[in-house]
């Protein structure tokens, strides 16, 4: 489950204090872009699982071009992360469901993994 949001990078005299404009509290830093790139989309995860893990709505992710920059220290850029990444913790709950027989004996043949696919329609449908 990939997330794209926009981070803004601020120049300071240790390297760059980064933050998102959409996700409150993804807030990071780094000594130079490259390490800022990689702290960005880590605390990017962190923030963004801790929502959904509360149950809270993920934010609407703004348009690059409407954010509002001071060009002279800071640059943005998109940051993504691939959420499962930081998911994988989660204790997994068993759960019985029923498919039509062909169905499942089509799945089986094709080697589905039935609860990654589960997994994947519930986060689609919930819009995660």
């Amino acid at each position: 489950m990939q997330k794209v949001y926009v981070a803004v990078f601020e120049k300071d005299p240790v390297g760059y204090g980064i933050y998102f404009p959409d996700v409150e509290g993804a807030v990071t830093q780094g000594r130079n872009i490259a390490e800022g790139m990689e702290n960005a989309s880590d605390a990017l995860g962190i923030m963004l699982a801790y929502l959904i893990e509360n149950n809270v709505s993920l934010p609407e992710a703004t348009d690059i071009n409407d954010i509002v920059i001071q060009e002279e220290y800071q640059f943005k850029t998109l940051i993504s992360v691939d959420l499962m990444d930081y998911l994988k913790e989660s204790v997994l709950d068993k759960k019985t469901v029923k498919v039509p027989h062909w169905l499942n004996i089509r799945a089986t043949k094709a080697n589905i993994n039935f609860s990654k696919t589960l997994s994947e329609a519930l986060i689609d449908k919930l819009g995660v």
